[in-house]
């Protein structure tokens, strides 16, 4: 009897922490949805609505176009370094197989960012696929890292550019430079995950569900890959140029809105954006961006209406070329019932 009173109790008390642990969750998710309608609200107020639906009538659509290509390529080239990550570590998986994860990750980041994340999908495709977890995440993390690496460098690169712009508006200028700061010290935390991971599996803490199992799987993943030195330098490269395809992005978006803002103060922009929107208080990057925006394109006198349409559009191409995960999700499941049809007959 005290026996089934002890599992009752483990029973109901996980319940509950599960319970807690899903409250807990949506009140994220509220925090979130209300600071980034308030940023978002306090960006439109300071607009000229009235300027800011001008904008769009005479949008170039070869421009936009561009825009959406770059957008587009962008996920054809993140791929790619997962891609070689993954050759790397002796998993080779097909590089169409890899788009195809990387775009439905993608459609689930930016349409069902509440539930799952776009490198949770793609730890879990890879995991049913090779069935090791700890070379799954760290293949993503190892390629998420490297995209803010090159982030942070162009970013810093970008500030040392654009510092004559700030003049008097000292608060601003050390603003950006304690933000990058502050990526720079995530980064070094990072990049020396290997011997953190480590470290925390010698830790004399019980084993539960084989935790220490899974970290030092991860531990040896990351190892395998930081010592692939040739494979590295060619997903740093590929970084780069994902990231300067993300600021082409930016920069055909200001052209199409006949919006003349020189690309090293996009080349700013973008990285601030990015880095200020990983703070978990924001729903997708809104408010972030639009906040950003209108205060770095203010210090060139554009209005707050031009700089909430840039990064409204920016916004745009990026739900768009998401889209495309949906599709694939959609043929997958579509693939996946013929195939059961068959089966049973």
């Amino acid at each position: 009897m005290l026996d089934s009173a002890c599992v009752g109790h483990v029973v109901v008390s996980i319940t509950l922490l599960t319970v807690k642990s899903e409250n807990r969750r949506k009140l994220l998710v509220v925090v979130r949805v209300v600071v980034s309608a308030a940023l978002l609200g306090y960006v439109l107020l300071k607009a000229d609505l009235p300027s800011f639906a001008a904008r769009w009538p005479g949008i170039s659509q070869p421009l936009l176009m561009l825009a959406l290509a770059l957008q587009l390529a962008g996920v054809f080239i993140s791929s790619l370094k997962w891609w070689l990550l993954l050759r790397a570590a002796g998993q080779p998986v097909a590089y169409l197989w890899a788009v195809r994860t990387y775009m439905v990750g993608q459609f689930f980041s930016n349409f069902l960012p509440t539930s799952i994340g776009g490198d949770a999908v793609r730890v879990f495709r890879l995991n049913q696929r090779v069935g090791r977890l700890g070379l799954a995440i760290a293949s993503v993390f190892v390629e998420r890292i490297t995209g803010f690496l090159a982030l942070t460098i162009i970013g810093w690169a970008a500030l040392g550019l654009n510092f004559e712009r700030f003049g008097d508006n000292w608060q601003l200028r050390w603003a950006l430079i304690w933000g990058l700061l502050a990526a720079s010290g995530g980064l070094a935390v990072a990049l020396s995950a290997p011997w953190t991971v480590g470290l925390l599996n010698r830790l004399p803490l019980p084993n539960v569900i084989d935790w220490r199992g899974k970290l030092r799987g991860m531990a040896d993943a990351l190892v395998q890959f930081y010592a692939d030195r040739g494979a590295l330098a060619l997903v740093l490269v590929l970084a780069f140029i994902y990231q300067l395809s993300w600021i082409g992005v930016n920069v055909a978006a200001a052209q199409a809105l006949i919006m003349h803002v020189p690309w090293s103060l996009i080349a700013l922009m973008v990285p601030i954006s990015d880095i200020v929107g990983l703070i978990p208080i924001f729903f997708n990057n809104l408010g972030a961006r639009e906040g950003i925006y209108t205060l770095l394109l203010g210090l060139l006198g554009v209005a707050a209406a031009q700089a909430l349409a840039l990064a409204l559009l920016v916004f745009g191409a990026r739900l768009l070329v998401s889209l495309l995960g949906g599709v694939v999700l959609l043929l997958e499941s579509a693939a996946a019932g013929k195939l059961k049809v068959k089966s049973d007959q």
